[in-house]
């Protein structure tokens, strides 16, 4: 076996001490061709003597420009030279919508994790993105799941326990660390151009509020925002794990609703953690802040009162000691 680099090494701790990943496992590697796919397909294939994996490759090509579509060619040339199993997925034309692109990606992944058997969807993201996510929902005003959002393993889709798991094992690196792996080892990293359009948010924050921020403010950015994200992360699972705790003296599922005294009794972090979980129930789509907040103002109001219409025509009213969900 050839010896490993440092990266290898970090990368391998990762995967040992926080159990993302286990011997002779099927791992799907969700591979764009930017240099940190590059960099995590590479090192996969480095420890896969040691670990025994089966890796397999997707690749999705949005149809946004030519040039996704050439760099889509490219790679399952490239792939098909390796000896990879492989898919490429084209989308339907689609509107340019990062969200909407990210729920079709999420979908093959879901597909092709369940075609070959994979019970890891393996990322490329690093410390860098962890950083520029937590800056991205900030700005959003989202609250501390969000801001901790980019972790080291999630579900695929969190209703669904039988979805395959989320593993993100270069999060402990950085994005000029992925690109000086890639030169070393020369492997044929496609340069998206669609990365150098501000027109697009996360491109200016990247390219232009990041670099900002750190000659001005701190040198050390991404570190200080990865820390953050870190201990919001913990303090998140608390309040979930709390309100798992709650969930079964407040929920009435032939309702269904939610017992208004219990719920309101316990501290406001929980208050909004069981709506939030309760809504997630009974709505097509996750619930926004706003949702949420108009089902917390309903446990102190009186007999009747109603929310604001949610989305599928539903709405919730206070009956009796519940507060009930009508459609």
């Amino acid at each position: 076996m050839a010896r490993l680099s440092p990266l290898h090494l970090r990368v391998q701790c990762a995967i040992r001490q926080r159990q993302l990943l286990h011997p002779s496992q099927r791992l799907l590697v969700a591979f764009s061709g930017g240099q940190d796919s590059f960099c995590l397909l590479q090192v996969l294939r480095d420890l896969q003597p040691r670990w025994g994996w089966q890796i397999f490759v997707l690749h999705c090509d949005h149809r946004w420009s030519v040039d996704e579509t050439e760099c889509a060619r490219f790679l399952q040339g490239w792939l098909q030279q390796q000896g990879l199993p492989h898919a490429v997925e084209t989308a339907d034309p689609i509107r340019r919508d990062e969200a909407g692109a990210r729920a079709w990606r999420y979908q093959q992944l879901d597909k092709w994790a369940r075609i070959w058997d994979c019970s890891a969807v393996v990322m490329g993201h690093t410390a860098s993105d962890r950083a520029e996510t937590f800056l991205w929902n900030l700005l959003r005003g989202t609250g501390a799941a969000g801001l901790s959002s980019l972790d080291w393993q999630r579900r695929l889709d969190d209703r669904d326990p039988t979805s395959a798991q989320v593993v993100r094992p270069l999060l402990g690196l950085y994005r000029w660390e992925t690109e000086q792996f890639c030169q070393q080892h020369q492997l044929p990293v496609w340069p998206d151009r669609s990365n150098q359009d501000l027109a697009h948010g996360r491109n200016r924050l990247r390219l232009e509020v990041v670099p900002y921020l750190k000659q001005h403010f701190n040198p050390q950015l991404e570190a200080a925002l990865n820390r953050a994200a870190t201990l919001l992360q913990a303090e998140h699972e608390l309040v979930v794990a709390q309100a798992a705790q709650l969930w079964p003296q407040v929920y009435e599922p032939a309702l269904p609703g939610l017992r208004r005294d219990p719920l309101q009794a316990a501290p406001l972090a929980l208050q909004r953690q069981v709506m939030f979980q309760f809504l997630s129930l009974v709505l097509p789509h996750y619930p926004t802040f706003d949702q949420v907040e108009a089902g917390i103002q309903l446990l102190k109001a009186g007999q009747g009162s109603r929310s604001p219409d949610y989305p599928g025509g539903r709405w919730l009213e206070v009956k009796g000691d519940h507060l009930v969900c009508f459609h």
